[in-house]
């Protein structure tokens, strides 16, 4: 596909033929891909531009630019991607970091500021980013990441060896079923939360992750109840709820946790207008 061709050209021809699959959009990921191969920073694919590829980093691109041709998505390719100032490692078992994530990690740190080295149970931890971030930008004194899919703490786990995040306790759990007698002054967690609905209308891109990592029974709502159904027994009486949200259920989302006795439910919007983060604190 590429014979003979400098990089410049390259990227070209990677993006009309994606464009020809029906993929739009597409630049940043052609060179995303082409600066994985070869190993540099995506700035600095235009200080090269006219060099030819190698025989070996011809062939690695092509096959990157077919699977994404595909549908895969880039950072199942390349096996990275970044979150918070830090690459994270992932595969098909578990769900893609995403930018608006970031903003819940921000606002559990601001949050942790206020208090003395807090405690915090990671939900659903996926591919640990979030725990993994708030170990490093933050001062808690302890963390624990739980997730029911073993595949997925693996991965976890070496994101947080990767990243110097060696104070984080991993365990697999079914939400709280193994967390035993420990109590938490946060509670922060990305649940599964596409109904089975709204599944049908995702891009197809999206169903290339993991369905439990985002179907949700109950319409969506199925991992909300749970976390407000049993949070109670592992929070301080003072300790605080954040969990992300599917926005286009804010309102039965706030209301789950309203009916149960938490109060200051706050709701925080993305970079979008969305809702995207709830606040709760229990009521004592």
């Amino acid at each position: 596909m590429f014979e003979n061709e400098n990089i410049y050209t390259v990227l070209k021809t990677a993006k009309t033929f994606l464009e020809s699959k029906g993929l739009s959009d597409i630049k940043p990921d052609t060179e995303i891909l082409l600066s994985s191969v070869l190993k540099i920073g995506r700035s600095e694919l235009f200080l090269i531009r006219n060099k030819k590829l190698t025989d070996v980093q011809r062939h690695e691109y092509e096959c990157y630019i077919f699977r994404r041709s595909k549908g895969w998505p880039v950072a199942y390719i390349t096996g990275f991607t970044s979150f918070m100032y830090f690459e994270f490692k992932v595969n098909k078992n578990v769900f893609i970091p995403r930018p608006e994530t970031e903003i819940l990690v921000e606002v559990v740190l601001e949050f942790s500021k206020k208090k003395n080295k807090c405690s915090l149970l990671d939900l659903c931890t996926g591919s640990g980013c979030i725990a993994v971030c708030l170990e490093k930008l933050g001062k808690f004194k302890d963390i624990v990441a739980s997730d029911i899919n073993k595949n997925a703490l693996l991965i976890a786990k070496i994101n947080a060896q990767i990243n110097g995040a060696l104070n984080i306790d991993f365990i697999e759990s079914n939400i709280f079923n193994n967390i035993n007698d420990k109590i938490f002054d946060v509670i922060v967690s990305n649940p599964p939360y596409v109904s089975y609905e709204e599944y049908e209308l995702l891009e197809p891109e999206l169903k290339c992750e993991p369905q439990n990592a985002l179907l949700a029974g109950d319409n969506g709502l199925f991992f909300y109840n749970k976390i407000v159904d049993e949070a109670d027994k592992y929070l301080k009486e003072d300790g605080v709820i954040f969990v992300e949200l599917n926005a286009n259920k804010v309102e039965n989302i706030k209301l789950i946790f309203l009916s149960k006795g938490y109060k200051n439910v706050e709701i925080i919007k993305d970079y979008a207008g969305l809702s995207r983060i709830l606040i709760a604190k229990r009521e004592h």
